[in-house]
């Protein structure tokens, strides 16, 4: 289908203007047109030489602001909507002295260890859960301020580089493993589980939901949690499941492939909107894909992204990271969070 650019302020691809707005939507389908507006902007609220990932809103206790992963510092931001600074919120996530475990990436040059955390969400009781991708750990951040640690092996074997973490309604945790085969010197065994992994923790135990997915990374529910979503982000296609009665999944199929888009960005992480479209990192940008799979159209963004969330009181805005940024979107559509 024909796509048809609505709107496009000047301005390069990573460098925005001094307003730092830019506003780019790509309309496939006019059902778009309750979702997101013509004359929708990016807003960079951050920059930095770094990689950023795993964002999500917070509305408890603490206040609303928003963290995000710096995989390559080591540490979780948070960014004050009020100061629009950005502190840190939690450091030393990964503890260890080898790197071997850890994810490299290089960019400009220069080559990039990933040793933080990714993945992020809130139980609940308002607490931070998040993967931490290079220990091979899923954490909770307790109201202490001290850390829980929920999952770190299967099987006896560590797990290898978990990526991102859903919360469903009933307190499970559903989170995905990118890595297999992975051994390190700085974890006992040394060997990491032999596959990659859909993965679910119910009553404190680990459940292996799917081991197949070439390369599993975002995950999310739909509105009423009867389908789960996972990103193949080296196969670039969505998959979805039933979920049964017990919080297993069946049937996985297809949901949506991406790979005749040929412009850089792949299905990293997504999110879900009340009304059960797919909101997920893709070629070019933000692609909004509707429950039945259909592809409604894109939010062209400054960078590849490497995840996104809702935030902000209503639940309106999108925040993603990326590569050096972090942004924030007005849209129509009303986000599902935590």
């Amino acid at each position: 289908m024909k796509k048809f650019v609505i709107a496009l302020l000047a301005g390069t691809a990573l460098g925005l203007s001094a307003a730092n707005a830019q506003s780019v939507v790509e309309r496939l389908d006019p059902a778009l047109d309750a979702l997101v507006a013509p004359d929708t902007k990016v807003e960079k609220i951050h920059e930095e030489d770094q990689f950023f990932e795993g964002p999500i809103w917070h509305h408890g206790k603490e206040g609303s602001f928003l963290t995000f992963s710096d995989l390559i510092s080591n540490k979780i931001d948070k960014w004050d909507p009020k100061t629009k600074q950005v502190t840190t919120y939690l450091s030393d996530i990964w503890k260890g002295k080898d790197k071997s475990n850890a994810i490299a990436q290089q960019r400009n040059g220069k080559d990039y260890v990933q040793v933080g955390s990714n993945g992020q969400t809130i139980d609940k009781q308002g607490r931070l859960v998040f993967v931490a991708m290079g220990s091979g750990q899923v954490v909770r951040r307790e109201a202490d301020g001290k850390l829980t640690v929920l999952a770190d092996k299967y099987e006896g074997h560590h797990l290898n580089a978990p990526n991102d973490l859903v919360i469903k309604g009933n307190g499970d945790i559903y989170f995905t493993d990118i890595r297999a085969n992975t051994k390190s010197t700085d974890f006992s065994p040394p060997e990491g589980v032999a596959h990659t992994g859909v993965y679910r923790i119910h009553d404190g135990k680990l459940e292996l939901l799917d081991s197949t997915i070439e390369a599993p990374n975002g995950i999310a529910f739909s509105p009423d949690e009867k389908v789960l979503y996972v990103n193949d982000i080296r196969a670039k296609k969505v998959m979805r499941y039933d979920v049964k009665a017990d919080g297993t999944v069946e049937n996985r199929k297809v949901f949506i492939d991406m790979n005749s888009d040929m412009r850089p960005g792949l299905p990293d992480g997504m999110k879900v909107d009340t009304q059960g479209n797919v909101w997920d990192s893709g070629p070019g940008g933000i692609w909004i894909i509707s429950p039945e799979g259909k592809h409604l159209g894109t939010i062209l963004t400054p960078e590849r992204l490497s995840n996104l969330c809702w935030g902000d009181d209503d639940g309106r805005t999108l925040y993603t990271t990326g590569g050096t940024m972090v942004t924030r979107i007005r849209v129509k559509a009303q986000g599902l969070r935590p």
